[in-house]
């Protein structure tokens, strides 16, 4: 009985773990190449992407409980004309009021304070995407421009972002770069995928500086 419980375990991990591998490690993200390391940190350079965006009511988890469904709504048919939309990552946060700065780096900032986006599928533009049906939806594109980047694993705790955030933004100052708008926390996972795989950053836009040479790249397809 003991060793049938625990080959039922391991099937339902492996799955578990495979879910997370082959199905959220492959959904799409916006496109960037790594042109420097330092430490933990990657900065990057990000092709410009298009975001649906809403405000948060109120701070941490309730908030992010909050607008998690507005968005939701929209790419799941709340739009005209009731297209469903692929999914995409990451889910991102600004965790901090900002000057509005609209199709500019980051559009995340605005005078309303803090905003949860999606971030759409590749290849879509205003242009082309379906209007939401919600006046609280906003599309914007997003021309990031060179970001600085810390990644985590696990469970995306807010007080855990903002440890992250700390830990960048000391490698920035001894870096001598400086962010040129409030930092943006980003989730590649969904709360059913595997704790120990799941995938979360920090994202600080940078103000221009020297040009790199490029030393890697990373693509959001086809995976993580």
């Amino acid at each position: 009985m003991l060793a049938w419980i625990i080959g039922t375990l391991a099937v339902l991990l492996v799955a578990w773990i495979a879910y997370t591998v082959l199905y959220e490690g492959t959904l799409g993200q916006p496109e960037y190449t790594v042109v420097d390391e330092r430490e933990e940190v990657e900065f990057r350079r990000y092709t410009p992407f298009v975001i649906a965006s809403t405000a948060m009511v109120g701070d941490g988890d309730p908030g992010l409980r909050g607008a998690f469904p507005v968005l939701a709504g929209y790419i799941f048919g709340g739009n005209t004309p009731g297209e469903e939309l692929a999914m995409t990552v990451p889910v991102l946060q600004q965790d901090a009021p900002g000057e509005s700065l609209p199709m500019t780096a980051p559009v995340l900032q605005t005078t309303e304070g803090k905003r949860m986006a999606f971030v759409m599928p590749a290849k879509r533009t205003l242009a082309d995407l379906p209007r939401p049906n919600s006046d609280k939806v906003l599309l914007s594109v997003v021309d990031w421009g060179e970001v600085a980047a810390i990644a985590f694993s696990g469970r995306g705790r807010q007080e855990r972002f903002q440890e992250a955030e700390v830990q960048l933004r000391d490698v920035l100052e001894r870096s001598g770069r400086a962010a040129s708008g409030p930092a943006v926390y980003a989730q590649y996972n969904s709360p059913s995928a595997f704790p120990p795989l799941r995938r979360n950053e920090v994202l600080i836009p940078l103000s221009p500086s020297t040009e790199r040479k490029p030393t890697a790249s990373g693509s959001a397809e086809p995976g993580l």
